[in-house]
């Protein structure tokens, strides 16, 4: 699904949530060809010209989490946890990137390791994953874009990260084994996320993006 229309999804059950009226969600989507911009992001930082992005059918949307320019497309799965986290934003992060890593060993990729200054997943110097929330009022938007198998000329569109020169790569690149579709892999992913906090899941699948409830563990949503 598009962009704008996930982050509008991930606003709405915050408010939502906010209200008490809605239960924490899980979203998972693989979005069509898409450069975010965030807070700190520098519109040079896009690398094609208008013409070479309309060729590649690809968007630019602006997004309220932190970094800057991030790449989604197809073959990656993009994780958006609208959850209560108070001030313990960390203890998310950690959990978004250890059920990537979690996944990751799943489908052969050895080594991973998180990164704080620049968040994400890496092996060596290459990016496997990218990590961006937005909180307000304690509750999280946003979240974990992990390569699968993921065009690697469209990270030519533009400097990941705002770092130069600094290489993308996806597992089905790096790994020892097949890597399954997103829609498989978002499946397991909710399961090593959602056994990392400790919580049920509750699934809701539609044409429309689907997601995960999240609960107390054992529970029904």
């Amino acid at each position: 699904m598009r962009f704008a229309e996930a982050l509008e999804l991930q606003l709405a059950a915050r408010e939502a949530l906010a209200a008490g009226e809605g239960a924490p969600r899980l979203f998972l989507v693989e979005h069509p060809p898409t450069l975010t911009l965030g807070r700190r992001a520098s519109r040079s930082d896009v690398l094609w010209s208008d013409a070479e992005l309309a060729a590649a059918s690809m968007e630019v949307c602006d997004t309220p989490r932190g970094g800057e320019v991030t790449l989604h497309a197809p073959g990656q799965l993009v994780a958006y946890p609208v959850v209560y986290v108070g001030r313990r934003i960390r203890a998310l992060i950690k959990d978004l990137a250890e059920a990537a890593r979690e996944l990751l060993a799943e489908y052969g990729v050895v080594g991973p390791e998180f990164r704080m200054d620049h968040p994400g997943l890496w092996l060596g110097e290459a990016k496997l994953a990218s990590l961006g929330l937005h909180i307000s009022r304690g509750i999280s938007v946003q979240g974990i874009a992990i390569n699968l198998e993921v065009d690697p000329q469209l990270f030519r569109a533009l400097v990941s990260c705002g770092l130069p020169g600094v290489e993308v790569t996806s597992a089905e690149r790096v790994g020892g084994g097949p890597v399954p579709s997103p829609a498989v892999a978002a499946r397991r992913y909710a399961e090593l996320f959602a056994a990392r906090r400790g919580v049920g899941l509750s699934w809701s699948e539609s044409a429309e993006p689907g997601g995960a409830g999240l609960g107390p563990a054992g529970s029904a949503l």
